[in-house]
C-alpha cells in the first residue's frame, strides 16, 4: 500500500503500475535473448515414499 503523498499521488497516476509493467517485460526480453541456456531446471527425479 502507498505511503505517503508521493507515493499516493504516484498510484493515482499509474506510475507504480507503468514501471512494474515495463520492468517485467525488461526481464522477459533479457530471458528470451539468452538463447536456450537453460539453467537451474529439474534434472533428477522424485521417489515415492515408502519405495
Amino acid at each position: 500500500d502507498p505511503e505517503g503523498f508521493v507515493e499516493n499521488v504516484a498510484d493515482k497516476l499509474g506510475v507504480l503500475d507503468r514501471r512494474v509493467k515495463g520492468d517485467l517485460g525488461r526481464f522477459k526480453t533479457f530471458i528470451e535473448e539468452r538463447g536456450g541456456r537453460e539453467t537451474g531446471a529439474w534434472r533428477g527425479d522424485v521417489e515415492r515414499p515408502g519405495t
